[in-house]
């Protein structure tokens, strides 16, 4: 089967209604996605995703609370911790 064909099947196995809902949940989040900024793989922070803005305006006082093991929180975005 070519990919074409089961792309035509899954699709013919949803109705509209599933579909729609299914387009709005991908669409919402790329636009979150693309509003969240750049990121950064956290220096000292085992892997961890930090805002790249927020460690460029204040990278001492990242190291700082870093050191006082207490997270960061990043003032542009509350939800993104830092």
């Amino acid at each position: 089967m070519k990919l074409s064909s089961h792309i035509k099947m899954i699709l013919e196995y949803f109705d509209t209604q599933t579909k729609v809902i299914g387009l709005v949940i991908a669409l919402v989040i790329v636009l979150l996605w693309m509003r969240s900024g750049p990121t950064m793989r956290a220096p000292g922070g085992n892997g961890r995703r930090i805002s790249r803005n927020s460690f460029q305006k204040n990278p001492k006082g990242y190291f700082k609370d870093l050191r006082k093991k207490v997270p960061m929180q990043d003032k542009s975005n509350p939800k993104l911790q830092i």
